[in-house]
C-alpha cells in the first residue's frame, strides 16, 4: 500500500547558512593572539541566553547591579528584543572590557553586534565583527558554530558596500493579497520596474529573494561573487546577491532592498508528492521590519501602519538573528517559537517532545514530508492530536501536529515553527516590530472558517 506524504511546512529561505570558500578565507586579515584564560563556567542567565528564556532572562537582568556583566546581558536581551541601537550601544561598550576576562561572553556579543549590524543595513561594520569573532574567538565556538559563523562572514561579504536600505512614507500601505491556489502562500501582486509578478510575503524569509530569470527580467545587477546557501532540508544552493533600488509598496517607497539571487531549480519546489511549484519572488523580513507594523488579514488585505499604538494584549516578539519567535503559553509555561508566514502548517520540535512528553504518549507515527528550497525530505514522526497555546489574550488550538526529530539546527532549541495554520481561523493577524507583540483578530465561526 503506498503511503500519502503529508505536505510539510514550506520553508522558502532559512538562516544566512553559506558554504563559503576562498573570499571568507582571503579576507580574513592577521590574527590578534588572546592571551589563554581560564575558560568560563556558564551562569544561570548563560542558560537562559541559550534556551531562549527571555522571561528569566529579564529578571535576572533587572536584579544585576551594574556591570559589565550587566551589560553583557542587557545588550544580549536588547537584540534579542529588537532594540537594535540600544543593544548595539551596549555590546559596542562591553566587548573591550570582556575581551580577555570573559572571552564566551566577547563571542557572543561579536556575533549579536554582527546580527544587529546586518539588520542595520550596517554591512561592512558587520564584516568586520565577524572577523574579529573569527580571528580572536573562535575557540569559544563548537564545529557547527564555528561553520555557521563562518557561512554568515561570507554572506557578509558579499553585502560589502551595498547603501543601507531605507523606506518613507507617502500615503497608506494597502496591498491586495489572495491565496497561491498551489502552495496556499499569502501573495500579493507587485509592478517594479514594469515587471508585474507575484510576490510571497513572507516573514520567516531572512531576506526578500527571487529566481535568476526573475533578476533577469527586474534587470537588477548581481554583485560580485557567489556563496551557497542551505535549505531546509540541507540541499546547497548556489546564491548571487543584487540590489532593487526601489520597490514600492503602496504608499510606501523602500530603496537599497537586498535580493538573495537563486537558481530557478532551487526555487521549484515540491507542491507535493510529484508536483512542482516555481516561485519567482519573495518579500522578505527586512522589507516587513522596515514597515514597522503589518497586518495580514482574512478577506485579503496586507496593511501598514506606521506610528500606529501597537496591539495592547499581543505576544511577546523576540528574534532570533533574522528569524521571528513568538512567546506562547503552554500548560501554564512561557515557551518560544519561530513564526514563519510562508509555512502552511506547523510544526513542534525535539525540545516541544522532550519538556512535554506526557502529551505524546500513545500517539503514533505517520508519514511527513518537508519541503523547501532545492529538496524534499520524508520522514516518520509522532503528530499530536490537539494542542493549545496562549497567544497574549487568546487561546489558539492547533489539530493534527507533526513533532520532528532532531534537526541540527536553531529549530531544536526551540518549540516549533508555527506557520498559517495557527492564523488561518482568524480574521487577521498583526506584527508590531516597534513594539515587539503579535496579535491575532477576531476569531471566524467555525462554519464560515470550514467554508
Amino acid at each position: 500500500m503506498s503511503k500519502q506524504w503529508r505536505s510539510a511546512p514550506l520553508v522558502l529561505v532559512v538562516a544566512l547558512t553559506f558554504c563559503f570558500s576562498a573570499l571568507a578565507q582571503q579576507a580574513t586579515g592577521t590574527k590578534t593572539i588572546t592571551p589563554p584564560v581560564r575558560p568560563q563556567r556558564p551562569t544561570e542567565s548563560d542558560s537562559y541566553v541559550k534556551n531562549f528564556q527571555f522571561v528569566e532572562l529579564a529578571r535576572a537582568v533587572a536584579s544585576m547591579k551594574p556591570s559589565a556583566e550587566r551589560d553583557y546581558f542587557e545588550g544580549v536581551l536588547a537584540n534579542r528584543e529588537g532594540r537594535l541601537d540600544e543593544s548595539i550601544t551596549l555590546l559596542e561598550k562591553v566587548v573591550p572590557q570582556i575581551r580577555a576576562s570573559n572571552p564566551m561572553h566577547a563571542a557572543v556579543a561579536l556575533h549579536l553586534l554582527a546580527d544587529g549590524y546586518v539588520k542595520s543595513f550596517r554591512y561592512n561594520d558587520a564584516i568586520h565583527a565577524y572577523q574579529d569573532l573569527l580571528d580572536n574567538f573562535a575557540g569559544q565556538l563548537d564545529k557547527a558554530e564555528r561553520q555557521s559563523t563562518t557561512d554568515d562572514y561570507g554572506a557578509a561579504l558579499l553585502l560589502k558596500d551595498i547603501p543601507p536600505q531605507t523606506i518613507s512614507f507617502e500615503g497608506p500601505v494597502d496591498l491586495t493579497t489572495h491565496r497561491n491556489s498551489v502552495l496556499g502562500t499569502i501573495d500579493t501582486d507587485l509592478t517594479v520596474d514594469g515587471v508585474t509578478a507575484s510576490w510571497v510575503l513572507d516573514t520567516g524569509a531572512n531576506f526578500s529573494t527571487v529566481s535568476a530569470s526573475f533578476a533577469q527580467r527586474l534587470g537588477v545587477r548581481l554583485a560580485k561573487g557567489t556563496a551557497q546557501t542551505q535549505g531546509i532540508t540541507g540541499a546547497e544552493n548556489k546564491m548571487h546577491v543584487a540590489v532593487l533600488p526601489e520597490l514600492k509598496l503602496g504608499g510606501a517607497t523602500v530603496r537599497n532592498v537586498v535580493l538573495l539571487v537563486l537558481e530557478d531549480s532551487s526555487l521549484n519546489v515540491p507542491s507535493g508528492e510529484k508536483s512542482r511549484y516555481q516561485i519567482q519572488a519573495i518579500l522578505g523580513y527586512p522589507v516587513l521590519r522596515a514597515l514597522e507594523r503589518v497586518t495580514f488579514t482574512k478577506d485579503g488585505h496586507f496593511l501598514a501602519s506606521p506610528g500606529a499604538p501597537g496591539p495592547g494584549s499581543g505576544a511577546r516578539l523576540y528574534m532570533n538573528l533574522l528569524m521571528p519567535l513568538l512567546q506562547c503559553k503552554v500548560e501554564g509555561r512561557d515557551v518560544v517559537f519561530s513564526f514563519d508566514s510562508g509555512a502552511n502548517t506547523s510544526f513542534f520540535s525535539v525540545r516541544y517532545s522532550r519538556e512535554f512528553a506526557s502529551q505524546l504518549r500513545g500517539v503514533q507515527e505517520r508519514p511527513y514530508g518537508m519541503g523547501g528550497a532545492g529538496g524534499f525530505k520524508k520522514m516518520l514522526v509522532p503528530y499530536l492530536p490537539q494542542a493549545s497555546l496562549g497567544i497574549g489574550s487568546t487561546t489558539a488550538t492547533l489539530t493534527h501536529v507533526p513533532v520532528l526529530p532532531k534537526l541540527g539546527t536553531d529549530s531544536d532549541k526551540l518549540f516549533g515553527n508555527l506557520g498559517r495554520d495557527l492564523t488561518d481561523p482568524y480574521r487577521s493577524f498583526t506584527m508590531d516590530f516597534v513594539n515587539m507583540r503579535f496579535e491575532l483578530g477576531e476569531k471566524i465561526p467555525e462554519k464560515a472558517h470550514g467554508k
